[in-house]
């Protein structure tokens, strides 16, 4: 069972505090939304969450079994619309890169050399055939769609999603909402939006600056 303790956190700017006192627990199997306007602190919180941010006070443990993980590139995966993606490279390569980044084994398909799962998980996210495409060539809707199947890749337990539907159309938000139930069943899903609607893909919720 995996399960994500936070422990009176706190995070400061300056002289100001974007949150302090946020105790929480997460289990496996369910979703927190995280919601809030702007200025919030909700990416605050998620980048914490991703271990880009050291928080000002408080604790953030991953366990699995009750056996605290420390490591969390191999354990997490993160989208956010800031999401740095590199212009020159095509989507194939940031694929094969964080395969290798998570320690990913996967078998190359012998007539061209590619690993069939990669070139898979890219046509999940509608993306296979402009696999090898810079990514200067992308729209905002088809980066976000590598985020996510970055973020995705190797079925990390624990999701990170910082307003994922941004500059998504209709059949991404529906392929959010599979992402979604399918991470139910391996693990924990954790989201910050700004869309009320986008409420019921949680069990939880966590109000930010009320």
């Amino acid at each position: 069972m995996w399960e994500l303790h936070c422990q009176s956190l706190g995070k400061r700017f300056g002289e100001r505090w974007v949150f302090r006192g946020l105790s929480l627990q997460v289990a496996q199997g369910q979703v927190l939304v995280v919601r809030g306007a702007n200025g919030s602190g909700k990416t605050t919180f998620i980048r914490m969450l991703a271990g880009l941010l050291a928080p000002t006070e408080g604790r953030i443990a991953l366990s699995y079994q009750g056996h605290p993980l420390t490591d969390r590139v191999r354990w997490l995966g993160w989208c956010a619309t800031d999401g740095a993606l590199y212009r020159e490279l095509t989507a194939y390569e940031h694929l094969h890169w964080w395969a290798t980044v998570r320690g990913l084994r996967f078998e190359a398909e012998s007539e061209r050399h590619l690993p069939p799962m990669l070139m898979a998980h890219l046509a999940r996210f509608e993306l296979a055939d402009r696999a090898h495409e810079r990514v200067r060539a992308y729209s905002t809707g088809m980066r976000q769609r590598l985020r996510l199947a970055i973020a995705t890749l190797g079925k990390p337990p624990l999701l990170l999603l910082d307003e994922p539907d941004a500059g998504l159309d209709a059949a991404g938000l529906r392929l959010i909402e599979q992402v979604i139930d399918e991470q139910r069943a391996r693990g924990i899903t954790i989201f910050a939006t700004n869309r009320t609607e986008a409420e019921c893909w949680g069990d939880l919720c966590l109000a930010m600056g009320v």
